[in-house]
């Protein structure tokens, strides 16, 4: 045991002990007030420190072999042979997180319910996002025979928040909203894209990434922009290649997507092969019209959407048209989609909802 005297006049003492879930050497210390009595003081503080360091030791579980950082590490290089460049990029940046948090030279037999959920605790919607990460992680680790004991993970429970789906299914524009929106867009562009996102119900990527020849009778989607990696790659999943059928809206808005292109070739001199191509031909940058497109939403309709709520708007207008749920998950290359039945439900509810307000005012004789 070490001890030293603070400048308050307090006296601060330490003792080094090895971390049940690093096996790394650690300090841990208490402060108290001296009484005169030197060693009935230092035995006071010997019995507080071995306290603690027993609390260390019961709340962290028993011997482990693997810290989580190497744990990572195994699982970044399996994704990056197993799944799509986009997938393992996304898996980098929430594992860093969970990874800091939890402490990357943390042994991962050693990881305990308790501690898993105080340190990944946070609001319900970014904790629940965290552990669903983490478990399928960790199952991942015990299916790779590099954990044997994953019982702990029964232990740790989603937050129950208010309905986080029914927020979701929220996030979409009502109608006087979108002429509200189109109406106070002043780049020309931007708008185009908005009005093609909403009458098509493409994904951002998916929109970016179509080629002039892509867009005929149909909308054909085969591949998709990665805005992360700035690359194309293939469409989120399998069910997302499809041809997305043109409606007289739609194609009204093509016919004006294709003429400003062709002015802004004319003008600056240039050719691409892209159906909507950003300034000077290449790519739109996803992060500028996204800044845009938050930036406007919240000054014209008071709140904060982001592209992806104009896909949440092309369910709801569907469904208000009565096209049914399995027809418009097609459309939208979805196999299976919780928030997408979710705005189709909000959407049909509310419509029944008015109905039955109407037939209860409504006097036959």
């Amino acid at each position: 045991m070490f001890k030293r005297t603070l400048p308050s006049g307090k006296v601060q003492y330490g003792e080094w002990y090895i971390d049940p879930l690093t096996d790394q050497r650690k300090r841990i210390t208490v402060t108290l007030i001296p009484t005169g009595r030197k060693k009935n003081d230092e035995r006071i503080a010997a019995d507080a420190l071995q306290e603690k360091i027993r609390g260390i030791s019961e709340s962290e579980g028993q011997a482990g072999s693997i810290t989580l950082k190497a744990l990572q590490d195994r699982y970044i290089e399996y994704q990056k042979l197993h799944v799509k460049a986009q997938t393992a990029l996304n898996d980098v940046h929430h594992l860093n997180t969970i990874v800091r948090l939890l402490g990357p030279d943390t042994l991962v037999d050693r990881l305990t319910a308790p501690y898993v959920a105080k340190q990944l605790d946070t609001g319900p919607i970014t904790y629940n996002e965290r552990m669903k990460r983490f478990k399928a992680w960790i199952r991942w680790a015990y299916r790779m025979d590099l954990i044997d004991d994953i019982r702990f993970l029964d232990k740790l429970m989603q937050k129950k928040s208010e309905s986080t789906r029914v927020k979701d299914a929220e996030k979409y524009l009502e109608h006087d909203e979108i002429e509200k929106l189109l109406n106070g867009l002043s780049s020309e562009r931007w708008r185009l894209l908005t009005e093609f996102l909403l009458l098509s119900g493409l994904r951002i990527g998916e929109a970016i990434a179509l080629l002039d020849n892509d867009v005929t009778d149909v909308i054909h989607v085969t591949k998709t922009y990665n805005k992360a990696l700035h690359t194309i790659s293939t469409t989120k999943t399998e069910t997302s290649n499809r041809d997305v059928d043109i409606q007289p809206e739609l194609a009204d808005c093509i016919r004006r997507i294709r003429t400003f292109v062709k002015t802004e070739e004319l003008m600056y001199g240039y050719r691409s092969k892209l159906f909507f191509p950003g300034f000077g031909g290449d790519y739109i940058v996803y992060d500028i019209y996204g800044k845009y497109f938050r930036e406007n939403t919240e000054k014209l309709l008071g709140r904060r959407l982001t592209p992806h709520a104009l896909r949440h708007t092309h369910t709801a207008m569907l469904a208000e048209a009565g096209v049914p749920l399995e027809t418009i998950s097609r459309r939208l290359g979805h196999s299976d989609s919780k928030i997408t039945r979710e705005v189709y439900m909000h959407v049909t509810n509310g419509m029944r909802e008015k109905d039955r307000e109407r037939l209860l005012q409504v006097r036959i004789i």
